[in-house]
């Protein structure tokens, strides 16, 4: 059985503790962060965004709970730390957060990092390096770096693309993946997400799987 079915629910969180794994959803605005994550919980209380509008803009996190598991999965939606948007700064946000609940080593922690390709792939802002750059300079002075950062493809639920240049583009992410030293996530359902639970916990339980967890 996975995640999927033993999730039991889930509540905010507030200070990270020793036995939680900790998986940070990161991306630009529009990328599909906070909708991967009203997937995952089951719920519309996480506030999305439509096309590059930002709809993340502090920190929402979850404590979620599973039958037979010790360790509860707190996920971590995040502002993005590059918009020319107007509101929070994304790293100071960020920044915040930790100082006040992320003050002590947990178990794990990885990263899910989010890009939909309908964006545009020239676009220097969306590059996959700005956003984990900034992501991981918050984490200079901390005793817990994520190790393991996963690349999930999105598909903007509007957009219209051929299949061919959408595999163009999810190519073209994977090499910016591996630049970074992050890896690039294939779904089970093919190129990009589809937006259904089971295969949110699917790419979550495929980062655990990565922590050896």
């Amino acid at each position: 059985m996975g995640l999927f079915d033993l999730f039991r629910g889930s509540k905010k969180a507030s200070a990270i503790l020793p036995t939680d794994i900790v998986v940070f959803i990161v991306g630009p605005s529009g990328s599909g962060k906070s909708w991967f994550m009203s997937v995952l919980l089951k719920h519309a209380k996480v506030r999305v965004s439509m096309g590059q509008k930002p709809g993340t803009t502090e920190i929402h996190a979850e404590r979620c709970r599973f039958d037979g598991m010790k360790n509860d999965i707190v996920i971590v939606d995040t502002p993005s730390f590059d918009t020319e948007e107007e509101g929070p700064d994304g790293e100071t946000e960020v920044t915040k957060w930790m100082d006040s609940n992320y003050t002590k080593p947990c178990k794990a922690a990885g990263v899910l990092y989010m890009h939909n390709v309908a964006s545009n792939p020239n676009d220097p802002g969306l590059k996959v390096s700005n956003h984990l750059g900034i992501f991981r300079r918050t984490f200079c002075h901390r005793k817990l770096i994520p190790r393991v950062i996963r690349v999930v493809p999105t598909l903007d639920r509007g957009a219209r693309l051929l299949q061919e240049k959408i595999i163009t583009r999810v190519t073209y992410l994977g090499l910016q993946a591996n630049d970074e030293g992050a890896e690039l996530c294939n779904t089970s359902a093919g190129y990009t997400f589809d937006g259904q639970p089971g295969t949110a916990w699917d790419i979550v339980q495929g980062l655990l799987s990565r922590l050896n967890l």
